[in-house]
């Protein structure tokens, strides 16, 4: 009786371990991938300030994916975040991005022609 008493303490210790661990991982992710939106959003306004166009384009397009990634493993964050206010204006230029960007099927149809019928599953 006492083995198994220790044997499922040591077990509980092991799967906490392993639980934190994987915690703090997530954190990491989650703080890259934060850090990645903030540092890309000071880059588009500083190219927007200077109007050099050629990087507000690819510093958009990059601010578009890494705020829809962010958005989709965790969310919008909460109004008492301090990162809330920034990933609210990504989101802002991310919407205003994907709304100047050509849809892919359509833009497929005319480069290949109408002998080709372009599927999407939506």
């Amino acid at each position: 009786m006492c083995t198994l008493a220790v044997v499922a303490l040591i077990a509980c210790a092991v799967c906490y371990e392993f639980g934190y661990r994987s915690g703090t991982k997530q954190s990491r992710l989650e703080e890259e991938q934060l850090g990645l939106v903030v540092i890309t959003l000071n880059g588009y306004k500083e190219a927007e300030a200077t109007n050099w166009t050629k990087v507000k384009s690819l510093l958009s397009v990059e601010l578009l994916g890494f705020t829809r990634d962010y958005e989709h493993r965790y969310g919008a964050p909460d109004a008492t975040n301090i990162f809330a206010g920034r990933f609210a204006e990504a989101q802002n230029i991310a919407d205003r991005v994907e709304k100047q960007m050509v849809p892919v099927a359509s833009a497929l149809q005319s480069a290949l022609g109408s002998n080709f019928n372009v599927e999407t599953n939506k």
